[in-house]
């Protein structure tokens, strides 16, 4: 009885992140992409002014956010993709 209860709460903790499908990721690397190129094109003026800069402080740290949670959906759609090949 204990273990179909764990069962069902493994079951409901899966989500885009942690079990992500192909479409998931598709769309979260476009947006992660889109996102952050057009961070880059508003903080720069269309590349006018230099990117480097230290009032661009919070646009670096959302920059490097995205990336982290991009990859970390890139290696469990890899870890899922591998487990269900092995089955």
């Amino acid at each position: 009885m204990k273990t179909d209860t764990i069962d069902k709460q493994n079951e409901q903790k899966r989500n885009w992140v942690t079990h992500p499908t192909k479409r998931n990721l598709l769309i979260i690397v476009t947006m992660w992409f889109v996102g952050n190129s057009l961070l880059i094109l508003s903080t720069t003026d269309l590349f006018t002014e230099s990117f480097f800069n230290k009032k661009y402080i919070i646009i670096y740290a959302m920059m490097i956010m995205s990336t982290w949670t991009t990859f970390k959906v890139i290696r469990n759609y890899s870890k899922t993709r591998e487990t269900i090949e092995q089955t």
